[in-house]
């Protein structure tokens, strides 16, 4: 049994090669563009006004979250 380290819920890891870290391909998928997207946002310039709607961006994602807001119905989920 091993733990994904996205969500933090276990799996059964049935490969006969290296480990796997991901309980699915969402999960990997998250990481893959995760990083991308740092190391994009390494190499931006932005001035004040687009660092603002940058984190707001950001904080729209976080809302994507199960315990967020669904932003596609306007409503709490839990």
């Amino acid at each position: 049994m091993s733990i994904c380290q996205i969500c933090g819920n276990n799996f059964d890891d049935n490969s006969l090669t290296k480990p796997k870290s991901y309980c699915s391909l969402n999960c990997r998928n998250y990481m893959k563009y995760k990083n991308a997207l740092e190391r994009v946002l390494l190499t931006l310039k932005p001035t004040k006004e687009a660092k603002t709607l940058i984190r707001g961006d950001m904080f729209r994602l976080s809302n994507c979250l199960r315990n967020g807001t669904d932003m596609t119905q306007g409503k709490k989920v839990d």
